[in-house]
């Protein structure tokens, strides 16, 4: 419930901070439109109903951060867009205290009225630090909500298709508002030059220049408040540590793999004691138990646990997971207990990072592909083991081929067969087009490689491709010496059952309907199909493809 207040609060006050911004966008025009934007943005927010929804929502996101803050057991490992975001949150009090104490506050100790002309002389004219610091309020904000709205939005089915074209809003957002703020500043410091405009103005809205002193007050008491605040909850950490430390520490969590002891830490998560104690652990979301990467598999000590609540308990069911599995982010633990991660574990050293580093342990949109190798036992039979690796490895190099003239990325092995990523670096319409290039390229060399074979083979070499589309754990995984950047998920498994459909459909192409709506692929004259998948609820659906570079036309 508290993820859902702070989520829906931050929602109320990114729909102000962005109506704001648009209003700024305005003074590109001039002070006046500027102003008379604010006429239309600005009631609605200031009228008893606005003010108690916009004032609750601070004090909810404000009050929830500081206890979400509060209740870490540790800020070890955590990822760089949780610091980022953590330490906006940190700035934007100090930022925002003149403004709130210069429009609102001033507004009703003293009675009086201002708009954009009155806000803008008193930051251009009297005070230019503070013209600079509202620029900069303006930047951090905006950030900080947008790295919000992303790791809550990146979850969702349409995120990825739409990512681009929210990135631009993103970007183009603050942009134009920082123009029209510029720009109105450039005009008020051109008016101010005529004498007594200031003073004419400032009257008419019943505002003396003296006031200023009353919102410096005001604003250095303010952020000293805002201070103190957070130091308390800083000092509330370290006494709770230290009350802690003074106890026994008598229960323990045994973590597989590496079967190692760490400390259970009393009222933390599983999560947060591996954290405290660096013991490195997937958790895409940062801990916020959205996003099922922190999954593991309770072994022993799972009397000491409650049972999952109704934000755990959706996230379990949307993975299709029970029993034993939990998120370890949201258990905490009140005795002994014994896990083990489903997922591999992130590497926050690098030291395992070879190929695409940055990719290391993220949930990423990527494209899927699966190629096997059809009536592999039957080439083996009447041949001795040299031929049929000769054979093998000229296969395999045609398939690599066929990745790198399409920007695929080669990320298992199976024996006779391959697992491709596209998407590592690119957006996902891009990828899922490369994806099916690389399917026509490998049928393609396929042809070729028959023609070359031809006296090795008594029949040609077939394959069978499956492609989808999706989130994914992608990191670097395997032996510490020779590791590989490799893809985990339910996605995953979905390509690889869309390969072994191919041989029940008799073509050499299965792709999911996903694909094609990503890639903008007119796939208007394939027929539909729906594939069951095991674990899941509805059947995919797929395109059956016997000439897939038609799909790129």
């Amino acid at each position: 419930m508290s993820a859902k207040l702070r989520l829906y609060s931050g929602f109320v006050l990114l729909v102000y901070v962005t109506g704001h911004l648009v209003t700024h966008a305005l003074g590109i025009v001039s002070l006046e439109t500027m102003n008379a934007g604010l006429r239309i943005t600005d009631p609605p927010w200031r009228s008893a109903p606005g003010t108690v929804v916009l004032l609750g929502a601070l004090v909810i996101h404000v009050g929830l951060a500081l206890w979400s803050l509060y209740r870490r057991r540790t800020l070890r490992m955590m990822k760089q867009w949780e610091v980022v975001q953590l330490t906006l949150g940190l700035v934007i009090p100090l930022l925002l205290m003149v403004h709130v104490m210069g429009t609102r506050v001033l507004g009703e100790v003293y009675g009086v009225s201002g708009d954009y002309f009155t806000t803008m002389i008193a930051l251009w004219v009297f005070k230019p630090v503070y013209a600079v610091q509202q620029a900069a309020l303006l930047i951090v904000v905006w950030t900080h909500g947008m790295i919000g709205l992303h790791m809550w939005l990146r979850l969702k089915p349409w995120y990825p298709g739409a990512r681009d074209w929210l990135l631009v809003i993103a970007i183009l957002i603050p942009s134009l508002s920082l123009a029209g703020y510029v720009s109105a500043g450039m005009e008020i410091l051109e008016l101010a030059k005529i004498d007594g405009w200031v003073d004419a103005v400032l009257s008419s809205y019943g505002r003396i220049p003296s006031m200023g002193a009353f919102v410096g007050d005001m604003e250095r008491a303010g952020q000293l408040v805002a201070v103190a605040v957070v130091a308390l909850v800083f000092i509330a950490r370290a006494l709770r540590s230290a009350v802690a430390a003074r106890g026994r520490k008598t229960a323990t969590i045994r973590y597989a793999p590496g079967d190692r002891l760490v400390p259970l830490q009393h009222g933390a998560t599983v999560l947060e004691c591996l954290r405290a104690a660096g013991v490195p652990h997937l958790s895409v979301c940062g801990g916020r138990g959205r996003c099922s990467t922190c999954r593991v598999r309770v072994e022993n000590g799972g009397e000491y646990l409650v049972a999952p609540d109704a934000d755990e308990q959706r996230v379990l069911d949307r993975i299709g997971l029970s029993g034993p599995v939990r998120l370890a982010c949201q258990i905490r633990p009140k005795g002994d207990i014994r896990v083990a991660a489903l997922l591999p574990p992130e590497d926050p050293s690098g030291a395992m990072q070879t190929v695409r580093s940055h990719r290391g342990g993220d949930e990423v949109t990527v494209a899927i592909l699966f190629v096997d190798l059809r009536g592999s036992t039957k080439l083996s039979e009447d041949r001795l083991p040299f031929d049929v690796v000769f054979i093998l490895n000229q296969f395999f190099a045609e398939l690599s081929g066929a990745l790198a003239e399409t920007d695929g990325h080669y990320a298992q092995f199976n024996g006779d067969g391959l697992m491709a990523l596209y998407g590592l670096d690119t957006d996902i319409g891009t990828a899922c087009r490369q994806a099916v290039a690389g399917a026509t390229a490998m049928l393609r060399r396929m042809d070729a490689l028959n023609d070359r074979l031809a006296d090795e083979l008594s029949e040609p070499l077939r394959i069978g491709i499956g492609i989808h589309a999706g989130e994914a754990i992608v990191g670097s995984m395997g032996p510490p010496a020779t590791p590989i950047v490799s893809a985990l998920g339910d996605n995953v498994n979905i390509a690889a059952r869309l390969e072994s459909q191919t041989k029940e459909f008799g073509v050499p192409l299965v792709m999911s309907a996903r694909v094609a709506e990503y890639g903008d692929m007119d796939a208007s004259s394939l027929t539909m199909r729906e594939v069951p998948v095991k674990g899941r609820e509805r059947p995919v659906r797929v395109y059956s493809v016997v000439e897939p570079g038609n799909l790129l036309n």
